[in-house]
């Protein structure tokens, strides 16, 4: 399969790489990401030594890396068969024949450091030391972002501040991950990204030459493929007390979005239920939102964020595969798909196209193409009324924040969008005190020719549609 998106991460690992100091970078990100995939292509057409770092003993990661640099062409295979300290093994980089820069990648490195805890202050003395000098590149990778982040790069560590470069590698876009289905429609690629969200494992899985039904029987609703149990094997590998976050993620993907809700229906205590939401969203796995406008006072109570999933695929596979496990399990793909996922899609995947629509947006907002330049863009919500989108201009010159506003409304639904909804969407900035507005009307649909004709008389309404959010 060829290799799609990243070009954002190959280029600041380029950049890194035409440098001329030495440079020690860490990439890390959750599990299936596309890590690994992203680094073969940076080092496809370059000299380097890449180890994948396995869970085993010291001795026998130790005598992995040496094969691999000796195989590069290490003098000390000549005399030696395996190194017998990692203080050697990593001086010996230095000694790697000179082909211009020197690039070792180092995949997984915290299985490395659990074999050996030593590691990080042995590397970071060679490198205030020896290292600091060479022509050298060194890229250490690994998927437990909680341990990288509080562990490997925070202050206590050896290794902190000696990172020349720090890049944290997100699920992709919903525009990049269209790619992957080049002759899906615009409304089935909305769909299949608001199944599989943008972890490029997940959107290798489906095949756009079936329907979005026949990809989510075979390749998500069947037993033995791989999608089928990616949740369980990923959740068993980052986390214990598997029943409680199973609890925890169940209740989010049945609605609940308060702290007080999700521990109701996961029966346990509020205090505890905030921990394990931390862990999930360190995981990348959960979100706290906050609506558009709020104070980081406010944002640091807590008092109006609400919880999601944030990984699409997991909401999907917890709305719809685990409370299904049992006829699954017997093998009732085509009752489960008929009764429990068909007639729900629809208005389950209207949750992401809304996503999809403040990208959307945000990407217009980057380019100058809005009629200013908005700050925060995001959902708004109160105890009256929701908006799917909302955005306030930053202060400019005499203007201040939120002189202009631009509010947007969302629908997935498959009937055509007309003049009530944008009466509605009018009524709700009244409503909140909004002046000089520019409102978004998105269709999965289309218009009604009413609407149509009030949006060519009023330059401040702009309709869009699904097949408009795919154009480049």
């Amino acid at each position: 399969m060829r290799f799609i998106g990243r070009h954002n991460e190959l280029s600041f690992l380029n950049r890194c790489y035409e440098s001329t100091k030495p440079q020690l970078v860490f990439l890390y990100g959750r599990r299936r990401v596309g890590k690994t995939e992203t680094l073969f292509e940076f080092a496809r057409s370059k000299n380097h030594v890449f180890f994948a770092a396995p869970e085993a003993t010291r001795e026998e990661q130790l005598a992995l890396f040496s094969r691999k640099l000796f195989e590069a062409g290490s003098p000390a295979g000549r005399y030696l068969s395996r190194f017998e300290t990692w203080h050697d093994a990593f001086l010996s980089i230095a000694d790697l024949p000179d082909q211009g820069r020197k690039l070792v990648i180092i995949d997984e490195f915290p299985y490395l450091v659990k074999a050996d805890p030593s590691l990080p202050s042995i590397l970071q003395n060679l490198w205030d030391g020896q290292l600091k000098s060479e022509n050298l590149m060194i890229v250490l990778c690994g998927s437990s972002m909680s341990y990288i982040e509080h562990e490997l790069l925070a202050e206590k560590n050896p290794l902190y501040g000696r990172a020349t470069g720090i890049l944290k590698m997100e699920p992709m876009d919903y525009r990049t991950a269209a790619e992957f289905f080049p002759s899906f429609s615009a409304v089935n690629k909305a769909l299949a990204f608001s199944i599989l969200g943008g972890v490029p494992h997940y959107l290798a899985q489906f095949d756009d030459d079936l329907t979005i039904e026949e990809n989510i029987k075979q390749h998500i609703l069947t037993r033995g493929c791989a999608l089928y149990s990616e949740v369980e094997f990923l959740l068993h590998q980052e986390l214990r007390e598997t029943a409680v976050y199973n609890g925890i993620i169940q209740a989010v993907a049945m609605g609940a979005t308060t702290l007080g809700e999700i521990a109701s229906r996961a029966m346990i205590d509020s205090q505890k239920a905030s921990v394990y939401l931390k862990n999930l969203m360190e995981l990348g796995l959960m979100m706290r939102e906050f609506p558009v406008g709020s104070s980081l006072k406010e944002q640091s109570k807590g008092a109006r964020g609400l919880y999601r999933i944030a990984d699409e695929f997991f909401r999907f596979w917890y709305a719809f595969v685990f409370p299904n496990k049992s006829d699954l399990d017997m093998m009732d793909v085509d009752g489960v798909y008929q009764f429990d996922i068909e007639p729900r899609l629809a208005q389950f995947s209207s949750l992401n196209f809304e996503d999809i629509c403040r990208a959307w947006l945000r990407e217009r907002n980057c380019q100058r193409k809005l009629s200013c330049r908005f700050g925060e863009i995001g959902r708004f919500w109160n105890k009256q009324l929701e908006i799917d989108a909302l955005g306030l201009s930053k202060a400019s010159g005499d203007r201040p924040i939120g002189a202009s506003a631009l509010v947007g409304e969302c629908k997935f639904g498959k009937s055509l969008v007309g003049t009530d909804v944008l009466d509605d969407l009018d009524e709700k900035a009244c409503t909140i005190g909004l002046q000089n507005v520019d409102y978004y009307l998105f269709s999965r649909a289309g218009f009604s020719p009413s609407l149509k004709a009030h949006a060519t008389q009023k330059a401040t309404l702009h309709l869009v549609s699904i097949e408009e959010l795919y154009e480049d």
